[in-house]
């Protein structure tokens, strides 16, 4: 056995054997099971190192157990970089060094198959690691979209396109463009062509975008890619997860310490090549020596995933959470009474804080009615929700709840429908500056109930909705 085999199988022992910080169920029954037990991953990230540096270890474990994993990158992570070749090497070297980490988890020469893989009507740029002895089979594409730089301003950056600035944007080398639409069947046509059984994304609830890694806010293009990956994977009625970016920083460290020096040191092969001058494009090197900086240090102790909790009896949980740099770190989102007078003002979402106004009941007459007064109803008016007193047999105040259903991702949650096939709607559009006190949750509106299984339209409550 090979120094790199005998590592690497050392590594897949005491990452399934690992007790803390336990990744999500890829390989998490691996070594009892074998390999059978492996669930199809896909990986959806913005940049080449969001994955090594914010998803790991939970990569390298599905790696070692021998798991298909396929990783999707939508921007070519250029970066700052104005002058055209050097910013072309520096996309090089970055690719180059993804994929020398990804070899060094496998365990096999960094060897790769360059292809074309057709997704929803166009080629994308591919590679493939595939080794049958050992049992790897490993894919890398690359969609090569601008970096939007972390505040999202650059012109064709994917914050731009979430926000309807700009219709379309285009790949740094050129080639066919994508509107919003388009780049979501993408995604879900690479979901579907590997089969996954899990999307492996980063945290879609994180709201404030600014330069910074001190952990209060997070890149423009982490948290829009993740938003874009879970559309996809609820299309697709494929089980995301999502990981937590730059905001680990102040958090306390979570993996072991075998965790960390296998994460540092693909990390470190990672740099090797990524950190290369651009005047050129590197050649394999050496894994980077250098001491790891601060937050390079922070990134590789932690690992965090972004995590609904259940809800509460009386809540009506929203399935889109809300983090900014003013409002904290919980997420949760709650159907919450008005702030001030109920005849004038819509319902709305709020951060769950236990109050009773975030309480509610519901009736067999298929009637949501709040806890602080139950003769009034949720009432469908207009583009939103109010509340108004109860009248028998009006439509406007009947809601039925419509259950999530795919194949393969069992859950609990319901699309909550009313008059005209409307459904009560989480619009996340709206971004708050990174240091305003505004939007610091979705908008609630109606829309129609008909059209893919959007992530906004659903919801969770305790205890069950009207049926």
């Amino acid at each position: 056995m090979s120094a790199r085999t005998a590592a690497a199988a050392a590594f897949a022992l005491a990452l399934c054997t690992a007790a803390s910080a336990a990744p999500h169920p890829t390989a998490a029954r691996v070594a009892a099971d074998g390999p059978s037990a492996c669930r199809r991953t896909l990986v959806v990230v913005a940049h080449p190192d969001d994955d090594l540096l914010f998803v790991n270890p939970d990569v390298m474990t599905a790696i070692a157990g021998n798991c298909f994993v396929s990783t999707v990158y939508l921007t070519a992570g250029d970066g700052d970089e104005e002058v055209p070749q050097e910013a072309k090497n520096y996309v090089l070297n970055r690719e180059n060094g993804v994929r020398k980490a990804y070899a060094e988890m496998a365990g096999v020469p960094d060897h790769w198959t360059a292809d074309t893989v057709r997704a929803d009507g166009r080629g994308i740029r591919s590679f493939r690691l595939a080794d049958g002895v050992r049992g790897k089979d490993v894919r890398l594409t690359f969609l090569g979209l601008y970096d939007g730089k972390p505040k999202g301003g650059e012109p064709q950056s994917l914050l731009r396109l979430f926000k309807a600035d700009r219709k379309a944007i285009t790949p740094v080398q050129g080639g066919m463009s994508y509107t919003e639409e388009q780049l979501v069947s993408v995604l879900a046509d690479l979901i579907r062509q590997a089969r996954a059984d899990t999307v492996l994304t980063l945290d879609p609830d994180v709201a404030s975008f600014a330069t910074g890694t001190d952990g209060h806010v997070d890149h423009s293009d982490h948290a829009i890619t993740a938003r874009y990956a879970r559309e996809a994977a609820y299309r697709t009625g494929t089980h995301p997860y999502y990981y937590r970016g730059y905001t680990v920083a102040p958090l306390s460290r979570n993996l072991t310490p075998a965790e960390t020096l296998w994460k540092e040191r693909i990390t470190r092969w990672y740099l090797a090549t990524s950190q290369c001058p651009r005047e050129h494009v590197c050649a394999p090197a050496k894994d980077a020596k250098a001491a790891l900086g601060r937050t390079f240090r922070s990134w590789v102790e932690r690992r965090y995933q972004r995590t609904h909790r259940d809800p509460r009896p009386g809540e009506i949980l929203a399935e889109l959470g809300r983090t900014t740099r003013r409002s904290g770190d919980t997420a949760e989102q709650c159907l919450t009474t008005p702030a001030r007078s109920w005849n004038r003002e819509p319902v709305r979402l709020h951060a769950c804080d236990g109050s009773t106004g975030q309480k509610w009941n519901t009736a067999a007459d298929h009637t949501v009615r709040p806890r602080l007064n139950p003769k009034y109803c949720l009432t469908a008016a207009d583009t939103s929700a109010r509340l108004s007193p109860c009248r028998p047999s009006d439509t406007n105040q009947s809601w039925r709840a419509l259950p999530w259903s795919a194949p393969h991702w069992k859950r609990t949650a319901w699309r909550l429908s009313g008059a005209k096939n409307s459904c009560l709607y989480q619009n996340d559009r709206h971004l708050p500056r990174w240091n305003s006190d505004t939007d610091q949750s979705p908008r609630l509106e109606l829309v129609n109930c008909t059209g893919p299984p959007l992530p906004g339209l659903y919801w969770r409550s305790s205890p069950s909705p009207p049926g």
